[in-house]
């Protein structure tokens, strides 16, 4: 049986891990529902991310909320304060000060000039779905597990088994902190793919606000690494 050694790169939320899940449910054995419910925590972590950045960048963007009570920003300062990468369940009162904070108009005009923050791909998908999201009978969909946003640490492998070949695929980290790492993927590898999210063709970088993010990456992480590894 003949086995290729294909490797991801790119930088982090381009769609690196989103590619083994869809290899995963297409051509693997998907998620049981015990998968399924280990991603529950993981989309209320990603609700809270989603939430919180925008709040954020409405103080860096000087956005005013449509709504100018003082309620609707104790509501945002509650949200705010929570540690998401801590977050296990999603109930009241955050459903509804969460859903509060969507459906104004200032957070509505933060989410269109997303481009000028990071934010995840997911925010609007989730946001828009929260009621859903927080039945007490909960357990994500395919497509809730694959818009979530889960940085990848290290190297990863992936083994399919495609009509009697068998595919490693090799995951990668795609933050900054991670890419040094990329160099042991080189080994045996018989093909590369470079993973660019085209939402994000002008977005900074979330390490540095003046660089864009796939074109500074491509060059300095990719061609050069390659090249000087062959010196």
């Amino acid at each position: 049986m003949n086995t290729y050694f294909p490797s991801e790169f790119g930088t982090g939320e381009s769609g690196k891990s989103t590619f083994i899940k869809q290899m995963r449910i297409i051509h693997g054995n998907g998620y049981s529902e015990e998968d399924k419910r280990a991603h529950i925590r993981l989309v209320y972590q990603n609700i809270f991310m989603a939430i919180q950045a925008m709040i954020r960048a409405m103080d860096t963007l000087n956005i005013p909320y449509g709504n100018q009570s003082s309620d609707l920003q104790d509501k945002a300062n509650v949200v705010r304060a929570i540690d998401y990468e801590n977050v296990t369940s999603f109930e009241e009162p955050y459903v509804s000060y969460i859903e509060d904070l969507w459906n104004d108009s200032g957070i509505q005009e933060c989410y269109d000039r997303r481009r000028e923050y990071q934010l995840t791909d997911s925010a609007k998908y989730y946001l828009s779905d929260l009621r859903r999201l927080a039945a007490l009978d909960y357990l994500p969909t395919e497509q809730d597990i694959l818009r979530v946003r889960v940085p990848t640490t290290g190297i990863i492998e992936y083994p399919f088994d495609l009509e009697q070949i068998i595919f490693r695929m090799v995951d990668v980290g795609g933050q900054r902190s991670e890419r040094r790492k990329w160099i042991h993927c080189f080994e045996n590898v018989t093909s590369i793919m470079f993973l660019v999210a085209l939402s994000e063709y002008d977005q900074v970088l979330v390490e540095c606000d003046n660089e864009v993010s796939f074109v500074n990456v491509m060059y300095t992480y990719i061609f050069s690494l390659y090249v000087n590894s062959r010196v």
